[in-house]
């Protein structure tokens, strides 16, 4: 069983969508603090996202691809940061149109971005400005695991 400590933020979204789509077994404890794991499996404690994300997706060997040409695309998306949400857009926008998917096929720099696309939509950023985001956030929207992942932690 895995433990998941977190609020309702993107961040912790990220995670209850990574472990929704993974099918894992977990509870959430609520904190306003930055997300945290233990999974008595292994046994592990672990904060951070992108360090939780890596650690589930290797612990089930999903989402993270092992091909060069997939794998570092993954991590180069997955440490991409960009506060403003417009620049954000712009950018996965960008790559978008000249792939399905960030790294080339589904990920978790998906999973990872997914959660942020969608605060900023819910801020009043117009997403219908950038097409390949749009396609992209409505494919991704319409898995049933990314749908309760991101009402798991419904404020």
């Amino acid at each position: 069983m895995i433990r998941l400590y977190a609020g309702p933020t993107p961040d912790a979204r990220k995670l209850t969508v990574m472990l929704e789509e993974l099918g894992l077994g977990y509870v959430v404890e609520r904190r306003e603090q930055v997300p945290a794991i233990e999974d008595d499996d292994a046994p592990l404690e672990l904060s951070q996202p992108g360090a939780i994300l890596i650690y589930l997706a290797e612990r089930a060997g999903r989402f993270f691809p092992v091909e060069r040409r997939y794998r570092y695309p993954t991590l180069q998306w997955l440490f991409y940061q960009e506060k403003d949400g417009e620049r954000l857009c712009g950018a996965l926008d960008r790559r978008l149109g000249e792939a399905e998917f960030l790294a080339g096929v589904y990920t978790i720099a998906d999973i990872s971005a997914y959660p942020w696309v969608m605060r900023h939509a819910e801020y009043g950023l117009e997403l219908e400005r950038y097409p390949a985001l749009t396609r992209w956030s409505e494919a991704l929207g319409a898995r049933p695991a990314v749908q309760r992942g991101m009402a798991a932690l419904k404020s």
